[in-house]
């Protein structure tokens, strides 16, 4: 019987350290580009952004796999407001990798990754694990963000329309059953769903918290 493969050791912040150094070492006197275009940086969208969020928002962008003729004639491309992208534009941006470059502290990460995916440069495609960071991907939904007022910007809540936000994939669906449910008849509380045939996963009971979402 084979023996299952351990999941990769994620790098330490020294290391993504080490990483850089050695692609600056390598570049000589052209290390390629990273396209931030003044339609970005003019926009509201980029100016309203914390500093530390345009730090990472430019990191990310040195993430990005960009499609180029020469190379890559006739592999699937996707066009977007930073040039042609492969992969769907999707990256991943690990903790440590972000520490290394400067943005220290868990929930720093955590609320400038929030403020990148509220004002449309990102869009998340999978959450992140202890082992698997989360996947990320270039998105112009920041070209409609001028037009709305500044009220309604400030108003934007990080999780709303975000893919892959939820770690729990049935948990839309639920809530919507649940107030159907609710509607019909009195549920006392969350342990009553027990008795309706087990159709809903335990994993909801587990979580109260979450059935006002």
């Amino acid at each position: 019987m084979a023996t299952p493969k351990s999941k990769p050791r994620p790098r330490t912040a020294e290391e993504w350290k080490e990483a850089r150094r050695e692609r600056y070492r390598n570049a000589g006197d052209s290390g390629g580009f990273r396209v931030l275009p003044r339609k970005v940086v003019d926009s509201d969208a980029f100016n309203e952004l914390s500093k530390s969020a345009k730090i990472v928002l430019i990191l990310s962008l040195s993430q990005l796999d960009y499609w180029y003729k020469k190379n890559h004639r006739g592999l699937p491309k996707r066009e977007t407001s930073v040039g042609p992208l492969r992969n769907e534009g999707r990256f991943s941006l690990p903790n440590n990798l972000l520490k290394e470059a400067g943005i220290r502290g868990e929930d720093t990460i955590a609320r400038v990754r929030k403020e990148l995916v509220a004002v449309g440069f990102w869009e998340t495609v999978e959450t992140g694990s202890v082992f698997n960071s989360a996947v990320f991907q270039w998105s112009d939904n920041w070209l409609t963000y001028n037009q709305r007022s500044k009220h309604e910007r400030k108003q934007l809540k990080p999780t709303d329309k975000q893919p892959g936000y939820c770690h729990y994939p049935n948990i839309l669906k639920y809530n919507d059953n649940l107030k159907a449910m609710k509607d019909s008849h009195t549920l006392t509380d969350c342990t009553d769903i027990e008795e309706e045939d087990n159709m809903y996963p335990v994993q909801f009971v587990l979580f109260p918290e979450l059935l006002a979402r």
